[in-house]
């Protein structure tokens, strides 16, 4: 009998690549959450059912979570993302769900508000009758694909100084989530992930550069310039906030810390920052 596994995030960075490693397994369904429906149908595969599913809409998480044997829980990042993550794990318990996988953040990040947030729903999670994994991920390579991508200009602008940083590929995180959703050994297991190595934004611009065949670097900038940057693209005020915290840990050294576990868990090494350019340079292209 197949086991059916909900994914939430589902058109996300992470959770997308979850539902691409899990479409045509065999003896697995996937219910991919959506809240487009045009998206939804988009997704759907001999194997994979979309369904509707929005955190701002509680009457969908019960139907979601109905028949589904394991989660992999994407949790919103917005302020109102902890009681929202609390209703889906209670629907969950309820609707019968054995196994969460749960995409938290790095454990080094635990005193800043996202920490936080992450820290409230780990440990709901680990306190509920539900089987859990708990994936601990740094920064994600990916991200210089959307939010801290090259402006026009070719500049990085961020206030982190030239303090290192460990980047992981958010193939390599899906990769562990989708072992932990369908091997039994990660039960009650948490899992520190970064990348096999620590760059500078210096150097993961020229990397880029190299890649792409664009000129890209980086600038470093004052706290004040960015968040004015920011607030001037019309982000609300809590996000900004959260985006200075992140960079202000990161200058001051606390994502240097690297780590063995996605070779551990993979049986292969982790992607480098330079295999990551290789694969997303049209991003950057002029």
């Amino acid at each position: 009998m197949a086991r059916t596994i909900l994914v939430t995030g589902a058109t996300g960075t992470v959770g997308s690549e979850v539902l691409r490693l899990l479409t045509g397994r065999e003896g697995i369904q996937v219910r991919a959450a959506v809240r487009d429906q045009a998206k939804g149908a988009a997704l759907a595969a001999p194997n994979v059912e979309p369904v509707w599913f929005d955190y701002n809409k509680p009457e969908s998480l019960s139907p979601a979570c109905r028949g589904a044997d394991s989660l992999f829980l994407v949790a919103p990042m917005t302020p109102d993302g902890v009681p929202q993550a609390l209703a889906l794990l209670l629907a969950a318990q309820e609707a019968g769900v054995k196994h969460v996988v749960k995409l938290s953040v790095t454990n080094g990040v635990r005193d800043i508000t996202i920490g936080q947030w992450h820290a409230a729903i780990d440990d709901a999670l680990k306190k509920s009758t539900l089987a859990w994994t708990i994936l601990h991920p740094g920064g994600f390579m990916q991200n210089f694909v959307e939010g801290s991508a090259p402006q026009p200009d070719g500049g990085i602008y961020l206030p982190v100084g030239s303090a290192k940083a460990v980047f992981i590929d958010t193939r390599d995180i899906a990769a562990v989530a989708a072992k932990a959703l369908t091997d039994p050994g990660h039960r009650a297991k948490e899992y520190e992930l970064a990348g096999p190595e620590a760059l500078s934004h210096s150097e993961v611009a020229a990397i880029m550069s190299e890649a792409s065949g664009r000129q890209i670097h980086f600038v470093d900038v004052p706290e004040s310039a960015a968040r004015q940057a920011m607030l001037g693209q019309h982000m609300p005020d809590w996000l900004v906030d959260l985006i200075l915290e992140l960079c202000a840990w990161s200058k001051a050294g606390g994502a240097s810390e690297m780590n063995s576990t996605v070779a551990d868990i993979l049986g292969r090494p982790a992607h480098t920052f330079r295999e990551f350019a290789r694969d997303y340079a049209d991003h950057w292209k002029v």
